[in-house]
C-alpha cells in the first residue's frame, strides 16, 4: 500500500498548482475569444463577399494554424510565469521563435504539398499571428507589473 502512495506522490505532488491560473483563464477567455470572434467574423464576411474559394480555404487554414499555435504558446508562457525571470524570459521568447519557425514550415508544407493559395495563407497567418501576439504580450506585461517587476 505504501508503494502505491509513493507512486501517487511522485505523479502528483501535494503542492501542485493548476497549469493555468484563474486570472489567466479569465483573461484568456475574454480577450482571446473576443479577438477570435472579431477576426473570424470580419474574415468570414470579407472572404465570402470578395474572395474566391481557393483564397478562402488558404486564409482559413492560415488563421486556424496561428490560432492553435497561439493557444499552445499562451499555455506554455502561463505555466512558466512563476519561474525565475531569466527562465521565464527564455521560455517566452523561445515560444515566440518556435511559433515563427513552425509557421514558416507550415507555410512551406501548405505551398508545396497541399498547393494552397500563397497570398491567402500568408494573409490569414499574418493577421492572426500578430493579433494574438499583441494580446499575449499585453498579458505578460500586465502580469509582470502585478508581480512588481
Amino acid at each position: 500500500m505504501s508503494s502505491i502512495n509513493q507512486v501517487m506522490h511522485i505523479l502528483k505532488p501535494v503542492d501542485s498548482k493548476p497549469l493555468i491560473s484563474r486570472e489567466a483563464t479569465k483573461y484568456f477567455l475574454l480577450w482571446f475569444t473576443g479577438l477570435s470572434v472579431v477576426l473570424y467574423g470580419t474574415a468570414s464576411y470579407t472572404l465570402f463577399t470578395f474572395a474566391d474559394p481557393a483564397f478562402r480555404l488558404a486564409c482559413y487554414t492560415g488563421m486556424a494554424l496561428c490560432t492553435l499555435m497561439s493557444i499552445i504558446s499562451f499555455l506554455l508562457v502561463e505555466s512558466a510565469m512563476d519561474k525565475p525571470n531569466d527562465l521565464f524570459m527564455g521560455i517566452a521568447f523561445g515560444s515566440i521563435f518556435v511559433r515563427i519557425f513552425t509557421a514558416v514550415f507550415a507555410f512551406a508544407f501548405a505551398q508545396f504539398v497541399l498547393k494552397l493559395a500563397p497570398f491567402g495563407m500568408a494573409t490569414g497567418m499574418l493577421v492572426t499571428y500578430f493579433s494574438y501576439l499583441v494580446i499575449e504580450l499585453i498579458y505578460i506585461h500586465k502580469k509582470q507589473l502585478d508581480r512588481g517587476q
